[in-house]
């Protein structure tokens, strides 16, 4: 299974406001540089996740990205779900009923061996997802901190401008 690069694009914008201060918000396309992605693509992703519910958009001059509800009430499964959801990661084609030996269609009532375990395990990935807040995300992230990267990020920020409403 292989989720689109939005999803990691959300997630990590949603990280990012999540870390900002209450009140503070940034405008898309300085997201979108922060992380080195083009913004038209991004912005698609910030619309859906703006439609989901995850992320506001506040319009205007001092306008921007902000966080629709706090971080401790956001899933990883409600983001990806808002940027990449196809459904389960396994289709089952009920392959075991083609060809020139299967048996009756009224004996193939129950999924078979392979589709249970691959459900299983689409369902625990998801419940992991689930389990795991933007706040857990970020309460790990101030954990595990690379050397200069808060420093240069505070003075990108200083620089750019980028954060308002503060």
């Amino acid at each position: 299974m292989q989720l689109s690069e939005t999803v990691e694009w959300g997630l990590h914008a949603c990280l990012a406001l999540a870390m900002m201060p209450d009140g503070a918000r940034i405008p898309a396309r300085a997201l979108a540089e922060y992380h080195g992605i083009k913004p038209s693509y991004f912005s698609k992703a910030m619309q859906r996740l703006v439609s989901a519910g995850i992320v506001r958009s506040i319009e205007g001059r001092s306008g921007g990205l902000a966080m629709a509800r706090p971080a401790e009430e956001v899933s990883l499964l409600q983001i990806v779900q808002a940027l990449d959801d196809s459904g389960g990661f396994f289709r089952c084609t009920e392959i075991r009923q083609k060809g020139p030996c299967a048996a009756a269609s009224k004996h193939y009532r129950a999924p078979c061996t392979i589709a249970r375990v691959m459900h299983k395990a689409d369902a625990a990935w998801r419940r992991v997802l689930s389990e795991t807040s933007l706040a857990d995300l970020r309460h790990a992230t101030t954990q595990e901190l690379i050397p200069g990267v808060s420093e240069a990020t505070e003075a990108w920020l200083k620089e750019t401008g980028a954060v308002r409403g503060l």
